[in-house]
């Protein structure tokens, strides 16, 4: 019997991996590195620390930086991909997701988002 059901928002509520380009093309250019789709497609499925190792490596910048300062770094790529998320609207929803949930509510399963 199904307790409850759990989502992930990344890739399973919408598909957000624009956003997360997005938010490390902010960061890369602050930094003074510029990358585009393609280097992005290297950052799927890794962790935001290695995401960043992989950029500062790409920009030959690899040893400018503390462990505080990449922590930081970090976590202003994590602010600018949380404010982007403030421009998901329903029409974002990948399909099937909402009937999914719809169902859930009639059959009183819970649904939450882990992310």
């Amino acid at each position: 019997m199904v307790k409850g059901l759990i989502f992930d928002l990344d890739g399973v509520i919408v598909d957000t991996a624009g956003y997360h380009y997005l938010a490390w093309k902010k960061l890369a250019n602050e930094i003074g590195i510029e990358i585009n789709e393609e280097f992005n497609q290297t950052l799927k499925g890794i962790s935001r620390t290695e995401s960043l190792d992989k950029i500062l490596n790409y920009g030959n910048k690899q040893n400018l930086f503390s462990a505080q300062e990449k922590s930081e770094l970090s976590e202003r790529k994590n602010n600018y991909y949380v404010k982007l998320l403030d421009n998901i609207t329903p029409k974002d929803i990948l399909p099937g997701v909402l009937e999914l949930i719809e169902q859930a509510y009639q059959y009183n399963i819970p649904c939450v988002i882990a992310s």
